[in-house]
């Protein structure tokens, strides 16, 4: 897929180009008169230039409007194409804000996003954090449970939970911030799942809406 963006280039345009503020609230989409929540792919679009929603709308076979304005683009989007295009379009939209991202480029936008939201003056280090002082409790498809400095350390792909026991995550749970005991997990889990595990939460935080699952942060000893 990410293959795809980069071939397509879509149309000179870079994925990146972010608004100074993306909408948090969801809204209901009616497609093919079926009420539907996509607050994650609403808020995508919105996120994204003129010139591409032009791009995207010709390429999926919307013919041109002279002179409409972004929302009403959008909604045209939402309501004529099929949900498989949809999909498409959500999916081509967040590779290519994440797709070239490394695990440790994706880990280090959710610190910064985690210290802003918490007025914190820098993110947690992990140069005190060896990897090889890590020890792999427990592991699944898709969990991992460590004990790092003497913490448990738990983080399910599953059921969308990162657990540590660490005094300080107690304090940053509330605001459903990372521990670097939590952040050196994600370095140590295998890449292909740390990236799916970054990516969905920065998602959800970015431009999930009320009804968008969030990541549950438990402090717990219990692993």
């Amino acid at each position: 897929m990410i293959e795809r963006v980069l071939e397509i280039k879509f149309c000179g345009e870079v994925m990146m180009e972010k608004q100074k503020e993306v909408s948090q609230h969801g809204l209901t989409v009616t497609r093919g008169g079926k009420s539907q929540q996509a607050a994650v792919l609403v808020n995508l679009l919105r996120d994204t230039s003129m010139p591409m929603l032009n791009y995207l709308a010709e390429h999926y076979g919307l013919y041109r409007i002279p002179g409409q304005s972004k929302s009403i683009l959008i909604e045209r989007l939402l309501r004529q194409l099929p949900d498989t295009a949809l999909n498409q379009i959500e999916n081509d939209l967040i590779a290519g804000r994440y797709g070239h991202l490394s695990v440790d480029e994706l880990l280090n936008i959710a610190l910064v996003s985690d210290a802003q939201r918490s007025g914190r003056a820098g993110i947690p280090r992990l140069d005190d954090m060896d990897p090889e002082e890590v020890v792999l409790v427990d592991s699944s498809v898709d969990r991992w449970v460590y004990v790092m400095h003497g913490y448990d350390v738990e983080i399910d792909l599953d059921r969308r939970r990162l657990k540590c026991g660490c005094p300080y995550f107690e304090f940053s749970s509330r605001r459903q911030a990372i521990c670097k005991h939590i952040a050196r997990g994600l370095t140590m889990i295998p890449e292909v799942y740390a990236r799916k595990a970054l990516i969905d939460l920065l998602l959800s935080r970015e431009y999930g809406g009320p009804h968008t699952p969030r990541w549950e942060f438990d402090h717990s000893q219990a692993a």
